[in-house]
């Protein structure tokens, strides 16, 4: 017989708060540790470094430039410009395009002095296009710009068509509350007035409407009251 006697098993280790290692762990598993010390690292660098972004982007919104697919209507203009805080930004700002600016007129017109339906919208431009306008290409995919009732719906709820930048509208895909997006009035030419959109608004459905106090000026009318998006009720012009 062996006078060996058996290797006694390691006790357990102490409980540990969830998402703590404990020393035991750490005593164990040295790779594992200093591996996740690593990935600490990474994740605390990596939320830095996206707040970084996130304030630079903020930081061009608010001094007019663009971010994001340049809409139909407009054309982009890369310039270079000295900031009143002494930093050179680099950016792109809207500038009409004129015929195409000549279809985005004409959408609205037609949905607030004719009250059609998008899809009405895009049944009559087509005619109007076939017979009058040269073809319409969309500045952010180079691709022709399609007629269709969707894409009218998605003009006629963009709010960059009154002269505006405006960025976060959407978080991880879904839509943020205009109270909350990123605003910068009067960044380039408009293609329509600010009392035109919010008509445009009045005319779909509540949750469809886009309704902020902090777009380019218009008159609310008094019955508009809390209307969602207003912010408590505006009356009056807000700037």
């Amino acid at each position: 017989m062996s006078d060996l006697l058996p290797i006694p098993t390691l006790p357990p280790a102490p409980p540990t708060p969830a998402g703590q290692p404990s020393w035991w762990w750490r005593l164990t598993h040295r790779r594992a540790a200093r591996a996740a010390r690593q990935a600490l690292l990474l994740a605390d660098h990596h939320t830095w470094t996206t707040e970084r972004a996130r304030a630079a982007q903020i930081d061009l919104v608010r001094a007019g430039f663009h971010l994001g697919p340049v809409p139909l209507g407009y054309r982009p203009r890369r310039i270079t410009e000295l900031g009143t805080d002494g930093q050179v930004r680099q950016g792109i700002r809207l500038v009409i395009a004129p015929g195409p600016a000549h279809v985005i007129a004409l959408i609205y017109r037609w949905r607030v002095e004719d009250e059609l339906s998008p899809r009405a919208i895009a049944t009559r431009l087509r005619v109007v296009h076939n017979d009058l306008l040269a073809p319409l290409v969309s500045p952010a995919t180079k691709r022709p710009w399609q007629l269709t009732s969707t894409n009218i719906a998605r003009v006629l709820a963009n709010p960059v068509y009154t002269g505006a930048t405006i960025w976060g509208r959407t978080h991880a895909g879904k839509p943020v509350p205009p109270d909350q997006w990123i605003i910068c009035p009067h960044a380039h030419p408009p293609i329509i007035d600010g009392r035109t959109f919010f008509r445009a608004q009045l005319l779909t459905t509540p949750e469809h409407a886009i309704l902020s106090p902090y777009l380019p000026p218009w008159q609310f009318p008094a019955p508009l009251g809390n209307s969602p998006g207003t912010g408590g009720g505006h009356q009056g012009t807000i700037a």
